[in-house]
């Protein structure tokens, strides 16, 4: 049985020009995953949060 889960960068009350992060990131099961999420020109960072969410959910 396969599972995905699903990790999203949401940012409010952030001001910033550029938010980049990748599109998805795959891994078995047991194995680690590093999530680089780069901003520019960031003002704000107070209300910054990690999502995760289960594939197919939401």
């Amino acid at each position: 049985m396969r599972s995905s889960t699903v990790i999203f960068l949401l940012q409010t009350d952030v001001t910033c020009d550029t938010l980049t992060q990748p599109a998805s990131l795959t891994v078995q099961p047991g194995q680690c995953l590093t999530i680089t999420c780069q901003v520019s020109d960031y003002v704000s960072s107070h209300w910054t949060h990690w999502i995760r969410q289960s594939a197919g959910k939401g």
